[in-house]
């Protein structure tokens, strides 16, 4: 009877096991968010029954038009019975917004709000952009979405020679890139301003301008000496120079009338 070749059924078993994780991987679900297939389009009929508002608003947008409807972006939660008794999810940001917009016109949106002071204190893609319009969100006397939260710099912009021009802050701190990070990049001014050194209006108008502090006039001034402490003497009596010398006065006056002093004698007739 020959004996079993142990060498060969492993490695049987070990191509086995390979093209069964081949397959699995294949056929894994995956996270990222595709278009929806035309055959699930008609679910927007069926939310429109309770949510006209959310369709209304979602059938003029991009997304709309992009085929990305409700399914997209809410998966119907666990559990018996049908919505609304299982409720619809809210899909995180990450498996939603960022799959599309990760790269938009060679830029990275998504990297460029996580290096944003916006994106560092928290905020994300739908504290800006209402998610079924894709329009800004507005509060209640807003004209742009910046007022929201940065009421002080909007008074102060209202007044601003760029307000007058038609400006907003849109047009400095995102530029016509539409950079997500914010930052007012130096070619900014330029895009305006064409000769940035040749700024002479203001003087030319005659209007008195106070100099400002320049990195020569701050270099110039010199550093503060610092007070050294007086070490306190040890020992003896410590009086001011006058209250010694008068006293030296004093006692020699004292000690010269007692040596040199003589009998004043008897009167004379």
């Amino acid at each position: 009877m020959n004996k079993p070749n142990y060498i060969h059924l492993i490695l049987t078993w070990c191509l086995a096991l390979i093209f069964l994780l081949i397959g699995f991987l294949v056929m894994a679900p995956t996270e990222h968010v595709a278009a929806a297939a035309t055959n699930q389009s008609n679910i927007t009929d069926t939310c429109q029954n309770c949510h006209a508002t959310q369709v209304a608003t979602w059938s003029s947008s991009k997304h709309a038009s992009g085929n990305v409807n409700c399914l997209v972006c809410h998966k119907l939660g666990s559990g018996e019975g049908q919505h609304p008794q299982i409720k619809y999810t809210i899909e995180d940001e990450a498996t939603t917004c960022q799959v599309c917009h990760t790269e938009v016109a060679g830029e990275n949106i998504a990297g460029q709000l996580a290096l944003s002071k916006h994106g560092q204190v928290g905020l994300k893609c739908t504290t800006c952009h209402e998610p079924h319009s894709q329009g800004p969100v507005l509060s209640p006397g807003s004209k742009i979405v910046c007022e929201n939260c940065h009421k002080e710099q909007m008074q102060d912009m209202v007044g601003s020679t760029h307000a007058a021009a038609g400006l907003n802050c849109i047009n400095c701190h995102m530029g016509t890139s539409r950079s997500h990070t914010l930052v007012v990049a130096g070619s900014t001014c330029g895009d305006c301003h064409q000769n940035l050194h040749k700024a002479n209006r203001i003087v030319s108008s005659g209007i008195k301008i106070e100099p400002l502090a320049t990195p020569m006039d701050v270099s110039a001034i010199g550093i503060e000496p610092t007070e050294t402490p007086v070490p306190t003497p040890a020992g003896g009596i410590h009086l001011p120079s006058v209250l010694l010398l008068l006293g030296g006065l004093l006692i020699g006056s004292i000690g010269s009338w007692a040596i040199f002093a003589k009998e004043p004698g008897q009167p004379t007739k």
